[in-house]
């Protein structure tokens, strides 16, 4: 079971996107993650500029803005009841994994 699933809300704990003033801005849901290159896609975080030039396609071209990745190992999973970044834990209950906060040990999903 994966501790990091698409839908989460997370937050960034290093890089280049962690804010120190205010942490609770640089957070947002997960949209796509790849386990392979270890990254994340996340909505609202890493903008990158993507240039597109006129085709048939996409009459406008032009300049676009869409989500880069980030690093598995620099974003937390935030809890809902301690609204807080955590390390996830996974408990085995009957046939099924739950994952858990390991700070108030409330279930994530």
């Amino acid at each position: 079971m994966q501790k990091l699933k698409v839908g989460d809300t997370i937050q960034v704990i290093s890089g280049s996107e962690r804010s120190e003033k205010t942490p609770a801005t640089k957070r947002g849901k997960v949209l796509k993650v790849d386990r392979e290159a270890g990254r994340v896609t996340v909505e609202g975080l890493r903008l990158v500029k993507r240039h597109l030039r006129k085709t048939p396609q996409s009459p406008e071209g032009g300049i676009i803005e869409k989500p880069g990745t980030i690093a598995l190992s620099n974003v937390q999973v935030v809890c809902a009841k301690c609204d807080k970044p955590t390390r996830v834990g996974i408990r085995k209950e009957g046939e099924s994994s739950k994952r858990f906060c390991k700070q108030c040990d409330a279930l994530i999903d």
